[in-house]
């Protein structure tokens, strides 16, 4: 084993102790556990069916989304801002970035989500159910899940989250979509826009410091999404790029969204 290839070693055993620590804490909350028995005993959403996730990377414009009209859709973060969500009415929307519970992205695009799309599910983080921001939406009966996440990797961030709850909710097949894991380049060059949308206003002014930050994040998340492939693999999962582009070769593609003309 080469010297890269053991600091890569190190690194996943030094992550995986501290996620191991922050599993045991949350393990030893009574509220938790009882809330994620709850989720555990809802029958699967999945059986027969498959799920489309759809990540915000610019390719996302690139892709003619109508053809998933009626079928189990997935967006995640500022996704509600595709001209497609409402028509798409997604089944599921996803937040796990600290973000919103630091204020940084308001709690009310929980709001404008259910406004587009009524009958949505909204998927959360198992440790944000005690958080005070999220009592006014349980008390009105949002449709939230709470979601622990399964898989053994942890730098795969909301999409890792997303897989996750595919596979727990056993998906024929999760396929996904604005996956370009490019973003970094746009940001540190600014040659592109890093999203479908544009660029995240509170990501803008990085210091080379901070970019030092991102580039070693990132650099862990095709890692993990690496160890993800085989994971599935060796499993039977079925996880499909169905990406215009990017860099994930890790993956089984399929060609199955129109392009845009």
């Amino acid at each position: 084993m080469g010297f890269w290839n053991l600091m890569i070693k190190k690194d996943d055993i030094i992550v995986s102790s501290v996620e191991k620590i922050r599993g045991l804490k949350n393990s030893l909350s009574p509220t938790l556990n009882r809330v994620h028995r709850k989720m555990l005993s809802l029958p699967p959403m999945g059986l027969g069916r498959d799920l489309y996730v759809l990540l915000n990377a610019p390719s996302l414009k690139t892709q003619d989304l109508s053809v998933l009209k009626g079928k189990d859709t997935m967006f995640v973060n500022r996704g509600f801002m595709h001209p497609m969500f409402k028509e798409l009415q997604p089944k599921y929307h996803v937040f796990v970035d600290s973000k919103m519970l630091k204020g940084i992205w308001p709690v009310t695009w929980i709001d404008e989500i259910v406004s587009l799309s009524p009958d949505i599910t909204i998927i959360l983080p198992l440790e944000w159910y005690t958080n005070p921001l999220f009592r006014p939406y349980i008390e009105k009966g949002t449709k939230i899940y709470w979601s622990k996440n399964i898989l053994p990797f942890n730098n795969l961030g909301v999409s890792g989250e997303c897989f996750s709850f595919g596979i727990e909710q056993k998906y024929d097949k999760i396929y996904f979509a604005g996956f370009d894991a490019t973003g970094i380049g746009h940001e540190m060059v600014k040659s592109a826009d890093s999203h479908f949308y544009g660029n995240d206003s509170e990501l803008e002014g990085k210091s080379t410091k901070q970019f030092v930050i991102d580039l070693l994040m990132h650099s862990r998340h095709l890692h993990d999404l690496n160890r993800l492939a085989d994971y599935c693999k060796k499993r039977d999962i079925k996880l499909i790029n169905i990406t215009n582009g990017g860099l994930l070769d890790m993956f089984p593609r399929e060609n199955i969204l129109p392009l845009l003309k």
